[in-house]
Order: C-alpha cells, then structure tokens, then sequence
C-alpha cells in the first residue's frame, strides 16, 4: 500500500505543480517501468475498494476528475499482464476516457506528451483485439477513433500561444485518427478533421517533421482516393522526399501508393528505385505492358498481382485509368510502325488497322467492334492523349500533323464531379408524375 500512496502523492504534486516530466513519468503502460511494476506489487495485495480508499482520501479534495482517473489507471495497472487482450483494451479505454475531463481543464498542457504516448497505446491496443476476427461496429478501432476525436477537439478548441497550447499535439492525434479511419475503411471520416485544420489556424511547418511527413502522407492518400491524382502525388512526393533516408520501410510504404499515382500521370519509376525497395515485381511488367500497348498483358498483370494492390486500394485506379494508357499506347505504336514502313501518307489511322490491333493485343479475350472503338478513341480524344478527330465517311482517326500523341506527363489528368443535389432534384421531378398513377394501382 506504501507505493500505492505514495504515487498518488507524486500524482498530486505533478497536477498542482503542472509538472511534465514527473506527470509523464509517472503515467505510463511501460511495463519495464519501475513505476508500473512496484505498483503491480502493491496491488496483487490490495483490493479495488483498499486502493479506492486510498486514492480517493489523496486526491479527491485536489480533482475529483483526476482521481477518478488515476484509480482506473490504477486497474489498467493491475491487469497489464493479462492475456485477456480484449478485457486489457477495455480497462485501458475506460482509463483514457476518464483522463480527457482532467485534460479538457484549464492550464493542462503539461499533460499533451502522456495523452499522445497513451493515444498511440489506445490505437495500437484496438488494432491488436481487432487482429482476432472482431468486425463492423464490434471492432475496437471504432471506439479507439471516437475517444481520439474528442481529444482532438481539446486540443483545437486551445488558442493559447503555441509555446504553452495543447494544439502541440494535434498533429499526433490526427495521425492517428487517419490511421484508423483508413484502417476501418472509413475514409470519409478524414474529412472532417482537414476541414478542422484548415479553418483552425494552423501551420504544418511549425511541427516536427516527422509529424509533417505522416500527414502528408495521408492526405495524398485521401486525394487518391477521391481521385485527386495532382494534389495526391505533391503530398506524396512530400513525404517521400522529406521522409529520412534510414527509414526504408516508411520509404516503401509511402511509395506504394505514390508509384501507382505517377504512373497514372506519365512518371515512370526507375527500375533502380523499384529494385532498392523491393517493388519491381508488382510494377516492371506493369510499365512495360504500358508502354508496348499490351491489353492482354496488361489485364493479366493485374490479376497476378491483384492482392497488391487491392489491398493498397490502387487495383481500381490502375484497372480503370490505366487501361486508357495502354489504348494510348498502342495506336501511338501501331502509327510509329506505319509511318516507319511508309504505310501511312497522311497523318491518319484506319479503323480497320485499329480494330485488328485491338485485336491481336487483347489474344482475342475481348471482342472489338467499330462502336467500341469509337467510343475508346472520343474518350482518348477528349481527354486529350490524342490530337485529332474521327472522320466517319472514311472510317479513320485523323491525327494532328504536329504532335498526335503528346507525353502523357503533359496531359492533366481529370476527375468526373457531379452535382449531386442537382440529380436528386431532376429524380424527383421525373418520378413526381407517376405518384398519381401508383396511387391508383395502390387501390
């Protein structure tokens, strides 16, 4: 029991003193501690009600907040150890839910380095329960993102001068919530936290880099999954630039995401940079299929490797965008061929050599007809990786005398916006009529 009162005496005197070395010390899961394990001791002797008593009588005339979360530290403590990893999360959560009162008073910014330690132990505890199988809304990352919010939204509701703000800490805690929400596949929940960045005043630059590249990270996934290919390879290429030499693995993470995007916008990656991280099986074949107009190839690369990518939610990306380049490429192939056996007098390209091209490089596995190819060189026309025009009476794309197929670097890549409330509101006017009508039938 001595250590038992005696670490809510060093609690006391850290809160009253606003002491932030001894308040981190003290406050910790750290099982080699020297802390956590003579409180074990103490408390495979004492009851809950004995260690209550004892907290309380200490502390409650302090904070009643406060006490009331250092006698759930004091279970989280107690069962540290067990191999009960679900019921650990449990008691650990109810620790860190009760703490945030204590950190939403005034004057707790020494308390900004235990709640990012304990919020990185919340996430990373989540993730391990949720390793046994829990799924949907049983799945602990869920609450672990809900807790993680509020303390986000004390440490954005402080405009103290950031010398002496709990805003410090608010990148951490951002990161971890991206961590999660793209864990759980809710990525839309990023949102609200960089609208909240955005509007609050807040200047990246003024963080540890560390914590500059891990959001930037993010956001360029966030923007390649709205298909924000532009703004997702600048934060990208930001973080994999600013990202340490010595950190490989951080490196190779950031560039499974970064390659699929520049490949998508003409940057092609070295074959040196592949083979340094590890990633020329997924991406060599890729490129060269790409570049060689192999549809076949092409398709089948991605179903070699679909569980890459898939998984890194690139396999859409790569399937629906990158197909186009591979069209792109292979009637800027079959025209370098005729222009270099002097087939081709004018700038032009005959449907019928199209659709046998089209042909031959899909082995026969997609049947082409002069609609289909139609339709593929309009969308490479209007998208502007051909410059030319269709000429109907002749069956033929005309091509530009200058420059028929421009780098693919040079063509800005675009996404589809809809307005949403604009075609709910023409559903609602197309359906209104036929209510009379159900009615009738109704009767």
């Amino acid at each position: 029991m001595a250590n038992i009162r005696n670490f809510a005496n060093q609690i006391q005197r850290a809160y009253t003193t606003q002491d932030e070395a001894s308040f981190s010390r003290l406050i910790t899961i750290d099982i080699s501690s020297p802390t956590v394990n003579t409180l074990a001791q103490d408390l495979q002797h004492t009851s809950e009600n004995q260690t209550q008593d004892i907290i309380n009588g200490i502390l409650e005339d302090t904070s009643y907040a406060l006490a009331e979360a250092i006698n759930n530290y004091m279970e989280v403590v107690r069962y540290l150890t067990s191999t009960d990893i679900d019921f650990v999360f449990e008691t650990f959560a109810n620790f860190y839910r009760s703490l945030i009162p204590v950190f939403n008073g005034s004057d707790t910014f020494y308390m900004v380095p235990v709640i990012k330690s304990l919020s990185t132990s919340l996430v990373q505890l989540a993730f391990r329960v949720d390793k046994m199988g829990l799924q949907g809304k049983a799945r602990k990352a869920n609450l672990a993102a809900r807790l993680v919010s509020k303390v986000f939204n004390i440490m954005l509701a402080d405009r103290s001068p950031i010398e002496t703000s709990k805003r410090q800490g608010i990148f951490h805690i951002t990161n971890l919530a991206f961590k999660v929400y793209f864990k759980l596949d809710s990525v839309r929940m990023c949102q609200t936290f960089i609208s909240n960045i955005n509007t609050g005043g807040l200047e990246l630059e003024m963080f540890p880099i560390s914590q500059q590249v891990t959001y930037k990270y993010y956001i360029g996934r966030y923007s390649l999954y709205h298909g924000r290919l532009q703004h997702a390879q600048k934060y990208l290429m930001f973080a994999f630039e600013k990202c340490h030499a010595h950190q490989w693995h951080n490196k190779r993470l950031i560039l499974h995401y970064l390659i699929p995007t520049r490949i998508i916008l003409g940057h092609f990656p070295s074959i040196q940079l592949l083979e340094k991280y590890q990633l020329a099986p997924p991406y060599v074949n890729l490129m060269s299929t790409i570049r060689s107009g192999n549809i076949h190839g092409f398709l089948s690369h991605l179903e070699t490797y679909f569980d890459y990518f898939y998984h890194r939610l690139t396999y859409l990306l790569l399937k629906e965008r990158g197909i186009v380049l591979v069209w792109r490429c292979l009637l800027k192939n079959v025209y370098a061929m005729q222009q270099k056996i002097g087939v081709v007098k004018a700038p032009a390209l005959e449907f019928e050599t199209i659709l046998h091209a089209f042909d031959l490089s899909s082995q026969g596995e997609e049947a082409y007809d002069y609609d289909d190819l139609e339709c593929i060189v309009v969308s490479l026309v209007s998208q502007r990786y051909i410059r030319g025009y269709i000429n109907h009476p002749r069956q033929q794309v005309v091509l530009s005398r200058g420059t028929p197929f421009p780098p693919i670097s040079n063509v800005a890549a675009r996404v589809e916006r809809y307005n949403e409330a604009a075609m709910e509101e023409h559903l609602d006017q197309t359906q209104q009529p036929l209510l009379p009508e159900i009615k009738k039938l109704m009767k």
